[in-house]
């Protein structure tokens, strides 16, 4: 017998080890598994016997891993996961590729240039989830996802960015019509009715962080319309109803093709970008380079002209 496979603990208790460390709790890795909770607290119990060493700090209902504990499930974990990859993709020999945005992101930057990753990678079984409800470390569907913030993203690591500029932003026949503005215009003009949204990201700004991060201390008027999805404040936009702030990558074909301007204002350069993302535990698929090394490359199209940007 192989030397390795001799040192390899039983495949039952490793099992119920994974289920356990995955959940914090020995009585949800029983549901998950069918078994009873004494079952998977035997196997657990054997499991730190036969290793010599303790991997779960008991406390009264709960447990938490330890150092040993930790390092196991590192292993365990990723083990498992190449286990399922190598299994699905032997019953499915298409590639597929599952990737999760964003609603606005998935509306505003994929679907109007999927088109273009199709032509180049044919035989890739693509499918888009768009939802700003996502925990990624649980979702095991997940390739890739896109999502907007800063570093670190739990579960997940970087493989590409998307560097974004926060501009005011608007129609072009309400530009024309509003003219030459200045900030404290912006801020303080009633007329300038202006478009806020909720937000599909935990550090997505509305009207008052972004004033706040320019610096500005006055008063504003605050916001007349609002919206819970951005895609539908940057479509009010579109359609005369005020003024919105615009993500610059976001919303780039809008920009580029005169459905909206950017205000001759300063932007804003926030730390924060929307990042493309795959599970930390997995290394990156040919389908996966493929489309972040797209994702990252953009479209031919620039509206970062005559942008005073103003970095923060």
């Amino acid at each position: 017998m192989h030397r390795l496979r001799r040192a390899l603990p039983s495949l039952t208790a490793l099992v119920a080890f994974e289920a356990a460390a995955r959940n914090g709790s020995f009585t949800v890795a029983a549901k998950e598994l069918g078994v009873t909770q004494a079952a998977v607290s035997r196997r657990i119990a054997a499991l730190e016997q036969e290793i010599g060493r303790q991997l779960f700090d008991r406390r009264n209902r709960r447990v938490a891993l330890t150092e040993a504990g930790y390092d196991l499930f590192a292993s365990v974990g990723a083990a498992f996961d190449g286990l399922a990859d190598t299994v699905d993709r032997l019953q499915s020999p298409q590639v597929k590729l599952t990737v999760a945005a964003s609603v606005a992101f998935g509306h505003f930057r994929l679907l109007p240039l999927l088109a273009s990753f199709r032509d180049q990678e044919p035989d890739v079984d693509l499918r888009v989830i768009s939802e700003d409800t996502w925990a990624a470390p649980h979702d095991r569907q997940i390739d890739l996802a896109v999502r907007y913030g800063k570093p670190p993203f739990r579960g997940m690591k970087v493989v590409g960015a998307l560097e974004e500029r926060i501009i005011p932003v608007c129609a072009p026949q309400m530009a024309q019509r509003l003219g030459s503005l200045t900030l404290t215009d912006l801020a303080q003009r009633a007329d300038i009715k202006k478009i806020d949204s909720a937000s599909p990201e935990p550090s997505w700004l509305n009207w008052a962080g972004w004033f706040q991060q320019l610096g500005w201390r006055g008063s504003f008027e605050a916001a007349k319309l609002r919206f819970s999805s951005y895609s539908d404040a940057a479509y009010a936009a579109m359609n005369g109803e005020g003024v919105a702030l615009g993500w610059t990558h976001l919303l780039e074909r809008p920009l580029a093709d005169g459905r909206l301007m950017a205000m001759d204002l300063p932007s804003l350069l926030p730390k924060e970008r929307h990042y493309i993302l795959i599970p930390d535990r997995r290394q990156p698929t040919p389908a996966v380079e493929a489309f972040s090394s797209w994702l990252a490359s953009g479209s031919p199209e620039t509206v970062e002209e005559n942008i005073d940007t103003a970095q923060v």
